[in-house]
């Protein structure tokens, strides 16, 4: 076993406030498949805290349990299994697929039968170290990424070490696991775009600009970005909107309003990400004959939304060869916050002063 501190996620408040504590636990062995990795980094996304923010039984989810899946690191052992990762290679970490089920066979890992249950309910690997020994959740999204140490399982392991300039570039790209890989997956492999679409990106947190700066590389007719968020708008041009459209304008009336007074027939593609209801509506009313909404934001529960759309293994190296060229600055979005200051890097996500908060679990 080894010793190390996590932050663990218990029943949330009644109101639906995530209820974190950091505390020590025991970290398993890795079984036969799984890899156990000393995390350097690890990003905070939506996800996190919708899934740990929602009662106890809720698609299958149970407390306490360690969240985590925008992982970074270095390994410390290897199961019985693996024979091509050793011990000091650096790693980033995604979702968990299966490997047997047949999308997985057919190199669609995304969509893996298993993907619901895998990644968001997890299992029991950690123990708690000095209080009641009680059973953690552990396997979140195949990590659990929110623990100076982990066990990993192999599918969610992305070998990086020939793609590395310096150690240090695990902190920055920790993030790509899930939030931009996300945004950028569903312009490149979902919308089909053209040169001659017009793009609305709705939302610009990881998800949202991850979509922007790979649109931006597809020399678009015209892309606009959507937020409430002044300084996000204002970034957002210098890495490629040609349009921005602020819902906090006292003069805004309804998205569909204000993207057709700039292209009256409508917009081709939207890219959502925000989960809000009203902006969903307003997106698809957007879009003109044939017009496209590509659904990634995670709604209020009752809405039933949840949509993951890229394939980790070609993404990841795509966007840090993307990210070498300078057409994907993630630099640009990233902010650390030491590992124990967690609740503030929950409050800059909240009021919007980062777009990608990362947490520093160790040097590298």
């Amino acid at each position: 076993m080894v010793l190390a501190k996590a932050i663990v996620a218990r029943e949330p408040a009644p109101d639906f406030k995530v209820n974190w504590s950091l505390e020590e636990i025991e970290v398993n062995s890795p079984g036969e498949n799984e890899v156990l990795v000393q995390i350097v980094a690890s990003g905070i996304c939506h996800t996190d805290i919708l899934l740990t923010s929602v009662p106890s039984g809720s698609f299958g989810i149970t407390y306490p349990k360690v969240a985590g899946h925008e992982g970074s690191g270095i390994v410390r052992s290897v199961g019985k299994s693996v024979s091509d990762i050793e011990v000091g290679d650096p790693v980033l970490l995604s979702f968990y697929s299966c490997s047997s089920c047949w999308q997985c066979k057919n190199s669609h890992p995304a969509y893996c039968t298993s993907f619901a249950v895998g990644n968001y309910v997890g299992e029991q690997k950690f123990v708690s170290a000095r209080d009641s020994a009680e059973l953690l959740g552990s396997g979140f999204f195949g990590q659990s990424s929110f623990a100076q140490y982990t066990i990993v399982k192999y599918s969610s392991i992305v070998k990086v070490k020939e793609l590395l300039h310096h150690d240090k570039e695990l902190k920055l790209f920790s993030p790509l696991g899930c939030g931009f890989q996300t945004g950028m997956g569903a312009i490149q492999n979902i919308s089909s775009a053209r040169p001659d679409d017009i793009v609305m990106i709705q939302g610009l947190g990881a998800v949202g600009m991850g979509a922007l700066m790979t649109a931006k590389m597809q020399n678009y007719k015209a892309i606009i970005a959507v937020d409430r968020d002044k300084a996000r708008l204002e970034l957002a041009k210098t890495l490629g909107a040609s349009h921005v459209l602020d819902t906090s304008d006292p003069e805004f009336t309804t998205l569909d309003q204000a993207a057709k007074a700039i292209f009256p027939h409508g917009v081709s593609i939207v890219i959502e990400t925000t989960g809000v209801p009203s902006l969903i509506e307003q997106g698809l009313q957007s879009t003109h004959t044939r017009g496209k909404i590509v659904l990634i934001g995670v709604p209020p529960l009752g809405y039933n939304l949840s949509v993951n759309v890229t394939e980790h293994l070609n993404a990841i190296p795509q966007m840090i060869k993307w990210y070498r060229e300078g057409q994907f600055p993630i630099d640009k979005l990233v902010k650390y916050f030491n590992a124990a200051d967690y609740e503030q890097a929950l409050k800059s996500l909240k009021d919007g002063t980062a777009i990608k908060p990362v947490l520093v679990w160790a040097s590298g």
